[in-house]
């Protein structure tokens, strides 16, 4: 059982780690997004800024080394003065004895004094060393910072011609959407002269089909306006020749008359 726990702690823990590094690789192709030109000016830039802050970081240390020295200086510039003064109080002790002994502490203490002055001027010239250290360090760090604004100018520069070239990208893409508006707009208005021009031909067609029935169906009224008139014609003749019928056998009467009176 505590095997099969390992494994699974185990199998647990690989996963984590591939899921950890699918985030990093992710999070670097999302930073991988700029052009080379413009990560290696970056890439440039940051290598830069760390040589200047070595650089800078040497010369604090090396100012820092250079205080501690002068306190040494001092300090060892104060046991000289001690030396010096005890030197010249035992040179009048054996100026005023004349003895043996007396010369003896004098030799002593100038010895003392002459390794504390070799010791002084060995500090002062490891001090001196320092120094140069520290103008060298200075000299070094003139020099990189030159280098970081070389590299900062080409990282601007860099990023200037990627954003021109997003810009130039960003103009011709809303030159292409304004061109595909105008397109669907003119055939929106195409679309809409063709219904028009569908409708009005509709319009005419069905005024010209209206137009012919209508002259197709005239003479047919006509016609039928004929037929009543025919009648009324034959109505007509008819009670012409009734009243002629009636009035022929007055006129015979009237013959008649004239003809018995002789």
């Amino acid at each position: 059982m505590a095997r099969v726990a390992k494994k699974t702690s185990a199998k647990k823990k690989t996963a984590a780690r591939k899921t950890a590094a699918r985030k990093k690789t992710t999070t670097t192709n999302q930073a991988s997004a700029l052009p080379k030109s413009v990560t290696n000016a970056e890439s440039k830039f940051k290598l830069q800024e760390k040589a200047v802050a070595q650089t800078e970081k040497k010369v604090s240390q090396a100012s820092e080394k250079l205080d501690r020295q002068k306190k040494k200086i001092e300090a060892e510039n104060d046991k000289l003065t001690k030396l010096r003064t005890d030197l010249a109080a035992k040179r009048d002790k054996a100026k005023a004895s004349g003895t043996a002994a007396a010369k003896r502490t004098v030799e002593t203490a100038r010895g003392r004094m002459n390794t504390q002055r070799l010791k002084l001027q060995d500090l002062r010239g490891e001090s001196k060393l320092i120094r140069a250290e520290i103008q060298a360090a200075k000299k070094v760090v003139t020099r990189e910072n030159k280098k970081l604004r070389t590299a900062q100018r080409n990282l601007t520069t860099k990023m200037r011609e990627y954003e021109r070239k997003l810009a130039k990208k960003a103009k011709a893409a809303q030159k292409q959407a304004e061109q595909k508006a105008k397109r669907a707009a003119r055939k929106a208005a195409g679309k809409k002269t063709t219904a028009r021009k569908s409708t009005a031909k509709r319009a005419t067609t069905k005024k010209k089909a209206a137009s012919k029935k209508a002259a197709t169906r005239r003479p047919a009224k006509k016609t039928a306006s004929k037929r009543p008139a025919a009648k009324k014609t034959a109505v007509k003749k008819t009670a012409a020749r009734k009243t002629a019928a009636r009035k022929a056998p007055r006129k015979k009467a009237a013959a008649k008359t004239p003809a018995k009176s002789n």
